[in-house]
């Protein structure tokens, strides 16, 4: 299947299928959904010489045609950040992940100490002693449906929830991917439509302007770091089980874009790797990374290396109130970029903060 052909029948098909199910579903089955229905705000389709890669990503309160962005990588092995080493799941054949969690063992591990709400959307688990999480085999279809995917070693760890994607070889013609996509709407729960996920929480909880994907959202790109932060805080409380939240602290000649303070006492410091707006010397520049991760990465173990020495951290708990030892280093990505894991970093999309968030209530 061509590049193109790909796009236009994705389009056609995902179009369609999220219409339907929004006209229909919140208004005659409202009673019988568990809460409010939520759509997907973007279909990344990205191209590899062997691959062909859907991703639905983004949380909205209600549906809007798609926007649709394509994109090259070298290899699917690129996108899903997986490599060589031993392996979680080998992918052969026809593959189908819904409501599940795939994770190294060590990843597992982290979720249960990093983040308070993951218990909760867990699903079924396949979890191994493996160093990388997935492993692709020409012909296979390989479906993520609502997939927790947890790449962890060491300090490091990657978080990343797909709320729907799917990954083709090139040689599968349109109409056998059409019928499957098909296929597999069909099969399943008329109330569950893929592509959607309908959650018990409070509608008022989704109110918030702040409940949108990070690239999507209106206004991203003209917000301050300080705006950003004031404006979703009480996800990144939630996300994180944290109980305070301070906002660009200044380490003398450095400042971290926030450390939160969880209800355990342990810290975080964090950075924003987003399209935001940094003001330095009172001009306002958007923030751009030529090398994603890898500028953040080091930036965070430069506030690490500061908070190390006790008479920075004296200074640090005289003017904040906060003492931070050994704090874990957090990176925010957009949700639909494609990263992989950096020594000692934890990176999380904001779509995966957001159903953290969600999992709580």
């Amino acid at each position: 299947m061509k590049p193109t052909e790909f796009v236009k029948v994705n389009a056609q098909f995902w179009g369609e299928h999220l219409k339907e199910a929004a006209g229909h579903l919140p208004v005659s089955h409202r009673g019988e959904l568990p809460g409010p229905m939520l759509f997907p705000r973007m279909m990344v389709l990205t191209e590899t010489p062997d691959w062909n890669i859907l991703e639905l990503v983004g949380l909205s309160r209600e549906y809007r045609s798609p926007e649709v962005r394509r994109q090259k990588r070298a290899s699917v092995e690129e996108y899903f950040g997986v490599g060589d080493g031993t392996v979680v799941a080998n992918l052969e054949g026809q593959n189908w992940f819904k409501d599940a969690t795939i994770a190294t063992e060590t990843g597992r591990n982290s979720l249960d100490k990093r983040f308070p709400t993951a218990a909760n959307m867990l699903g079924n688990e396949l979890v191994g002693p493996a160093e990388e999480l997935l492993r692709f085999a020409p012909g296979n279809y390989s479906t993520f449906d609502r997939t927790l995917l947890v790449h962890g070693g060491g300090d490091s760890l990657r978080a990343h929830w797909v709320f729907f994607a799917l990954a083709i070889h090139r040689s599968e013609p349109v109409d056998k991917y059409l019928d499957f996509l098909r296929n597999y709407s069909n099969s399943q729960p008329h109330l569950d439509p893929i592509g959607t996920i309908s959650l018990p929480v409070d509608p008022a909880e989704l109110k918030a302007d702040a409940f949108e994907s990070t690239y999507l959202a209106h206004g991203l790109q003209d917000s301050t770091v300080d705006e950003f932060l004031g404006k979703h805080e009480s996800i990144l409380l939630s996300a994180f089980g944290a109980t305070r939240l301070l906002r660009q602290p200044s380490l003398d000649d450095l400042q971290p874009d926030f450390i939160l303070e969880r209800a355990d006492g342990r810290h975080i410091v964090g950075r924003l790797e987003l399209p935001v707006v940094d003001v330095v010397n009172g001009k306002k520049r958007r923030r751009s990374f030529r090398t994603p991760v890898l500028e953040s990465a080091a930036e965070l173990e430069r506030y690490t290396e500061y908070l190390g020495t006790a008479d920075n951290r004296s200074q640090v708990k005289s003017k904040y109130d906060v003492d931070v030892a050994d704090p874990r280093q957090l990176l925010i990505v957009p949700s639909q970029e494609t990263v992989v894991p950096a020594v000692g970093v934890e990176i999380v999309d904001y779509d995966t903060i957001l159903r953290l968030h969600l999992a709580g209530k």
